[in-house]
């Protein structure tokens, strides 16, 4: 008689997921207990400001993480890995330009661009990681909306960086025009694409149905497993349906 999986043994995905989500809530505890000091301390000064710039700046890029490390486990979780390198990045630039009390020098122009450009990157990256969360629809219209609206993405996110780098170039009628109209289109898209996939749902055989997966859950929390492993001890020890069939 075959055993069945412990719930403890997790994949190494899950493992990393699991590893994102601890640093977060730890960073978000630590920044929010420094900010509640600081609040209920003495004067709002310089030092105090900071502590709750740093609080907030914790908070804005864990959501950015979190939207990041949701692409993890799926086929497409290299975006996911390169948004929560970039969001924790941009985080330390953003905490280090807080706390910078240097004069302003050429470097310290070029850590700013730097930082500007992280922060438009994991912007972009963490909306994208949702989107892409739909990838695997296979609605035509939903599928054309994905990818039109992620271009749309990368076009703003260009945009900016280039204006970031490049201000002294840029045309100051057209080039705000077109950033402000390829900026409202990706909204658009990054509203309706979602919409789209819940209003035009997959059509697929083979698929468990609700109430099935439910019992399927059920069983496993009985079982105290994994549905993944109460499936695969299932498949091991059933026999196989069609070698009966062909006795």
């Amino acid at each position: 008689m075959s055993t069945v999986t412990p719930a403890s043994s997790r994949p190494p995905v899950t493992l990393l997921r699991r590893a994102v989500v601890g640093v977060i809530v730890v960073a978000l505890t630590i920044a929010a207990i420094g900010g509640i000091v600081v609040l209920l301390g003495g004067e709002l000064g310089e030092t105090a400001l900071r502590v709750i710039g740093t609080t907030a700046v914790v908070g804005a890029f864990s959501v950015a993480v979190l939207c990041c490390a949701a692409l993890l486990g799926r086929p497409l979780q290299a975006v996911g890995l390169a948004g929560v390198a970039v969001s924790v990045l941009a985080a330390a630039f953003v905490v280090w330009t807080i706390w910078y009390q240097g004069d302003a020098t050429a470097v310290w122009d070029a850590v700013n661009k730097i930082t500007a450009t992280a922060v438009t990157l994991s912007a972009a990256l963490a909306l994208a990681c949702l989107l892409l969360l739909l990838a695997d629809r296979r609605r035509t219209p939903v599928r054309i909306g994905l990818v039109v609206t992620l271009a749309l993405f990368t076009l703003v996110a260009a945009l900016i960086v280039y204006l970031v780098w490049g201000s002294d170039t840029v045309d100051d009628q057209v080039y705000p025009r077109v950033l402000g109209v390829s900026a409202i289109l990706a909204a658009l898209g990054a509203i309706v694409v979602p919409v789209m996939s819940l209003l035009l749902p997959d059509v697929r055989s083979g698929v468990l149905s609700r109430a099935a997966a439910a019992r399927l859950e059920e069983e496993a929390r009985r079982r105290k497993v994994t549905p993944d492993a109460l499936v695969d001890a299932l498949l091991s020890t059933s026999p196989d349906p069609t070698s009966q069939e062909d006795r």
